[in-house]
Formats: C-alpha cells, sequence, structure tokens
C-alpha cells in the first residue's frame, strides 16, 4: 500500500516517567504509531526515547515492529535534545518536511494532512524555503490546566512582538496571513509541528547548541518550541496555524511540576536577547503581556508572575519599575 506523503519525515520525541503504569504507556505508544506506516515511509520516522532506561525496550519494539528508526539517548537531555536527534537522523533522507509529534496520545496522526497542506500552500504562494506550520490549540487550558495555558499565552504574546520588533529593524515585517483566523499571535508553544526541510535543518542545529551551551540539556529543555520558532523567524520564515484537536487532559507530561522561571522566564530572556531588544522596550512588551493576563489578577499567582517578570527583565540588565498600578478602567 503506498504511503500518503513519502516525501515528508516525522520525529517523535518519547519521554515517560519511570514509575509509570506499564498497560498506559503501551496504550500511549499504540496510539501515537498505529498508521504511521500509512503516512510516511517507515525509514523517514524516527522514534527517539530520552535517556529513561524503564522504557528503553518498550519503545523500541513499538517502533521496531512498524520498521521505525529507533533511537535511544542515554543521557536525557530534554525535548530539545530528543528532536536535534530525530531531525538529523532523517534530514539524510532528504525529506521536503519534518513533523513533530509528542508520544502522550495528544498528536492524532488524522490532523498531520491538514498541517502539512498548509505548508505546501505557504511554500507555493510565497517562495519561503523557511516554513513552520503550529497545530494551533483552541483551548490551552483544557489539555495544559489553566495556570500553564496562561504562561504559554503570554509567552507566546511576546514572542511575537519581540519578533515584529527585530525584523522591523532588519526592513521586514512578518505576515500573520496564515494565522490571522486564530488571533493576534501563532500557537508557539504546540509540540505539533511542520517543518520545512530548511527550517528543520536550523531547528536541529539550534537546539544542539542549546544542549551543548547548558547543563543537563539547557535552554533545549524548557525552550524546546522558542528557539527554533525564533531562530526561523528572524532569518525571514513564515509561520502559520492549523487548528487541531486536543486531549481534554495530557496523560503524561515531563513538564507538571517545574518552575515558571526555568519554563518561561528563562526562555524569554533568550529570545529577547536574541532579538536584540532593549531593556526599556522588553519591559514595555512584558506588562503588556502581563495586563492581559487574568494571572496578573490572581492573587494566589501574582506574586511568581511578577517574580518571572523580574528575572526576565534583570537577566536583560534592564529597570524593573512597574508601568501599571491602580487606574480607573
Amino acid at each position: 500500500m503506498p504511503v500518503s506523503h513519502p516525501d515528508v519525515g516525522m520525529v517523535v520525541p518519547t519521554w515517560y516517567p519511570a514509575d509509570a503504569d506499564e498497560a498506559l504507556v503501551r496504550s500511549l505508544l499504540e496510539r501515537t504509531l498505529v498508521g504511521v506506516e500509512r503516512y510516511c515511509r517507515p525509514e523517514m520516522v524516527a522514534v527517539v526515547l530520552d535517556g529513561q532506561p524503564r522504557w528503553r525496550e518498550a519503545v523500541g519494539r513499538a517502533a521496531e515492529e512498524r520498521g521505525l528508526r529507533y533511537l535511544y539517548l542515554p543521557t536525557n537531555l530534554g525535548k530539545g535534545g530528543a528532536l536535534a536527534a530525530g531531525m538529523a537522523a532523517v534530514l539524510p533522507e532528504e525529506p521536503a518536511f519534518i513533523v513533530t509529534r509528542d508520544s502522550d496520545g495528544d498528536h492524532r496522526l488524522e490532523d498531520m494532512p491538514a498541517l502539512l497542506e498548509l505548508a505546501r500552500q505557504m511554500q507555493e504562494e510565497t517562495g519561503a524555503g523557511l516554513v513552520i506550520v503550529s497545530g494551533g490549540r483552541p483551548d490551552r487550558a483544557r489539555p495544559l490546566g489553566f495556570e500553564r495555558a496562561q504562561y504559554e499565552i503570554l509567552t507566546d504574546r511576546v514572542l511575537w512582538q519581540a519578533l515584529q520588533f527585530h525584523s522591523a529593524r532588519m526592513g521586514r515585517q512578518l505576515s500573520s496571513t496564515y494565522f490571522a483566523a486564530f488571533g493576534d499571535y501563532p500557537d508557539i508553544q504546540s509540540g505539533y509541528k511542520v517543518y520545512s526541510r530548511a527550517a528543520a535543518e536550523m531547528a536541529a542545529t539550534a537546539l544542539s547548541h542549546a544542549c551543548e551551551e547548558g547543563e543537563g540539556g539547557g535552554l533545549s529543555r524548557c525552550g524546546v518550541e522558542t528557539i527554533p520558532a525564533v531562530e526561523v523567524l528572524a532569518a525571514g520564515g513564515e509561520m502559520g496555524v492549523v487548528a487541531r484537536r486536543t486531549l481534554q487532559e495530557q496523560p503524561v507530561s515531563g513538564y507538571r511540576g517545574v518552575d515558571a522561571r526555568r519554563m518561561y522566564a528563562e526562555p524569554l530572556a533568550w529570545a529577547l536577547r536574541r532579538l536584540r531588544v532593549p531593556g526599556g522596550s522588553a519591559a514595555v512588551l512584558l506588562d503588556g503581556a502581563l495586563l492581559r493576563s487574568p494571572l496578573a489578577f490572581d492573587y494566589r499567582r501574582r506574586e511568581e508572575l511578577l517574580a518571572v517578570r523580574d528575572w526576565v527583565l534583570e537577566a536583560l540588565g534592564a529597570p524593573r519599575p512597574l508601568a501599571w498600578g491602580a487606574r480607573f478602567v
């Protein structure tokens, strides 16, 4: 039976907690991998287990039963390290696009054709070699929980405005043509993406460098979606969004219990430095995003949110006076 997308590669970064229920892990692997060979040639699919020996045999067996590439990373470097390794394994096959899908069962294979269709359309209409299409989530709170969803929204809002700032300085204008129906900024933090080959090459290089620069994977762990998007869009790339389905709640996650500074402040500070946004301008971007976030008006969460803001500005060497306070609305 011929595959429907013979020019498309796929990378599935895989990680499950050591104490996860074995039946749940088998179920998630089945949900993630079943039918993949109908869409992509098996040699173009890399399943990468990120430093979790407890599941080495189970993940390897699930991949190899379908003839897929299987990579085991003995040291856990986070999702960024797994993506970089998987992309490096698939890129020599010269795919036109590489799809990234998580192993938690939340990235439905049936949504992939729509993402690929937009990626091909974008290349045809713009002539751009650097293209990313994100599987956007209509409601982030349902799969992520309220707090993490709000931090992701804040992060994406600031990133998009910082990218606009950078592009304007370079004499360019970022286009929202291919995601305008979904809001003022794209769902950058979604892990379900399509990268054109050139964008995948750039993403793999950037994530590999991030792994090398920081202990235990560095920014490639929590900046895994931020780093490639910033590099590709700063280089003149295009980004689009296609709505996808999500689970009501993720059954497993490697990001539960991670502090907000590590997950959001450090990648934001890196992005603002990379895009050469001055401290004063960064404060304006952050305050504008904070004022739009319900977290700023939830007194149980405001202190942490402001600490994230202060950490970012301190990392940039910027003054930290609040640009907002008591006023009539």
